[in-house]
């Protein structure tokens, strides 16, 4: 079930760091990354997607690194050095967006989780859920008009 939901995440980001080179191998260590972020993840601590999103990015670029001749290392250090994160930087993202996300309904935080945080398209959302597309612009609208209220509460501006 988690793999399901999050394989899109893992090939997306294989595919945003040009890691194609290597993508099978990728794929089972993105894979496997999800499974530890699983199993590590504390939800007293925050909000799930955004931490796997990060722990994955961070095992595939360890994976990627290993890979690549030592020049091409220099052009990727500034892809790792904006995905790095410590645990308490993770930790402040995952407050932050779970501070935006908790008045939202189940179906509003599934389209935030799935479509704004991981990437998957609405129509990609709507087969997996077995809903048509207009229920999920539905979800959409009224997460987006909710999380711009909360926006404009905490001062920071929401475009999506």
């Amino acid at each position: 079930m988690i793999l399901e939901r999050y394989e899109n995440l893992i090939k997306k980001l294989i595919k945003s760091y040009g890691l194609s080179f290597e993508f099978d191998e990728m794929l089972q260590v993105g894979r496997i990354a999800l499974w530890e972020a699983y199993e590590k993840f504390n939800p007293s601590k925050g909000y799930f997607p955004s931490y796997a999103k990060k722990y994955v990015a961070g095992r595939i670029l360890q994976a990627a690194k290993k890979h690549l001749p030592h020049e091409s290392e220099v052009e990727m250090s500034d892809s790792i050095l904006h995905t790095t994160h410590t645990y308490e930087e993770l930790y402040l993202e995952e407050m932050y967006i779970e501070e935006y996300v908790k008045n939202l309904s189940r179906r509003e935080r599934l389209f935030v989780d799935c479509v704004i945080l991981q990437g998957e398209t609405q129509t990609e959302l709507a087969q997996r859920e077995g809903v048509s597309y207009e229920t999920v612009r539905s979800w959409k609208k009224a997460a987006l008009t909710k999380l711009r209220i909360k926006a404009s509460k905490l001062n920071h501006p929401i475009g999506y």
